[in-house]
């Protein structure tokens, strides 16, 4: 299933603990448009409110509806309680949704480590 470079794009998304981060690209990587919550000029917790992250997902579809792309490859990274509310809303759009990528880094503790031996 190849597609044309020029109708499809990869959308990064980098969910933070405090910002939301989203880039577009094109196939190859290279930077086509980037915005994050934070420059809305929303300060604090409210850069992560539902209304925002919708406000900030409009201008992207903005700019994608300006180059005519039929195709997208989400990427998703971070922990955020608004992913799935995210990927419910991404779903309902006219784009084509080709593929998911989750690279969620999520540590449980690792092995534990020795106990000191003290003489």
């Amino acid at each position: 299933m190849k597609h044309n470079n020029q109708k499809s794009v990869r959308l990064i998304i980098l969910f933070t603990s405090n910002n939301i981060l989203y880039s577009v690209t094109n196939i190859e990587g290279i930077t086509l448009f980037w915005t994050s919550v934070g420059t809305k000029r929303i300060k604090g917790t409210k850069k992560l409110t539902l209304i925002t992250i919708m406000s900030s997902v409009k201008l992207i579809l903005h700019f994608i509806w300006q180059l005519k792309i039929k195709y997208i490859y989400l990427e998703l990274k971070g922990l955020n309680k608004n992913k799935k509310t995210f990927l419910r809303y991404f779903k309902q759009l006219p784009i084509n949704v080709l593929t998911i990528n989750n690279d969620s880094l999520f540590g449980h503790n690792g092995c534990k480590k020795s106990k000191l031996r003290r003489i």
